[in-house]
């Protein structure tokens, strides 16, 4: 879906693309900070492959209706007989009718907007540092820090530390470090400050009453404001608690 909008709807140059990178293809086609947008197999490092006896190293397979300008997910898992998991429409330039394929229905929510000043990667770095602290045992949520993208979203860059008493009379030592850049905070999602502001605050309520998710891959894979329409406290911890339970 990030590929046909990179290329403002133009499907056939994304297909093209694809039987030109044949037979290893993408294994990823989302931009990253310090990476290239599309990366790719090779002979050397071919990937699982897609057969009838080997329907566990895939789980979906994607395909393109040119004509309809639609991408459909099947399921390729044992048991689902290949069964049509969601599609998506593209418009003329590129902008799919829907955010994503695996929406859950807690996401299908739109409210009102909520228009304020634009947030800047201080003020986002100011309401992180003033948050209640996330934190288990001796493993906690250092909030690091923020910038800004080239496209304009924001990014937090975080660490989920943890500290272990060795049993020896010398206290705590420094067992583990894990950081992310969380690319959390979309272009449009800054004339809402507010909004983040409630996605944010929801994150750390839900991951404060269930101590599993101070997991820093997860955090960083929520991705609320770009998914649904949602900007009300409430309903963004209803949308982490369905992601919480379906991962």
């Amino acid at each position: 879906m990030n590929r046909v909008q990179q290329v403002q709807g133009d499907l056939q140059a994304v297909v093209r693309e694809l039987i030109d990178e044949a037979p290893w293809g993408w294994t990823n086609c989302m931009p990253q900070p310090a990476h290239t947008a599309v990366e790719r197999h090779t002979e050397e490092d071919p990937g699982p492959r897609v057969a009838p006896d080997e329907t566990g190293l895939v789980a979906y397979i994607y395909v393109f209706d040119l004509e309809a300008r639609r991408l459909d997910m099947f399921s390729t898992y044992v048991g689902d007989d290949g069964k049509r998991i969601s599609s998506v429409v593209f418009s003329p330039t590129g902008t799919p009718d829907l955010p994503a394929l695996d929406l859950l229905p807690e996401e299908a929510v739109i409210e009102p907007p909520l228009p304020g000043e634009e947030l800047s990667p201080q003020a986002l770095q100011d309401w992180l540092k003033g948050l209640p602290a996330l934190e288990r045992g001796s493993t906690f949520v250092d909030w690091v820090d923020t910038e800004e993208c080239p496209d304009h979203s924001l990014s937090i860059t975080f660490r989920v530390v943890a500290f272990e008493d060795q049993g020896d009379g010398e206290g705590e030592v420094l067992t583990r470090v894990e950081e992310q850049a969380w690319n959390a905070v979309p272009p449009s999602a800054r004339l809402e400050p507010e909004r983040v502001r409630n996605f944010i605050e929801a994150l750390v309520e839900v991951v404060r009453k269930d101590s599993r998710l101070l997991d820093s891959f997860w955090i960083a894979g929520q991705d609320s404001l770009r998914r649904s329409g949602a900007r009300q406290r409430e309903s963004f911890a209803r949308i982490l608690r369905a992601q919480a339970a379906r991962d």
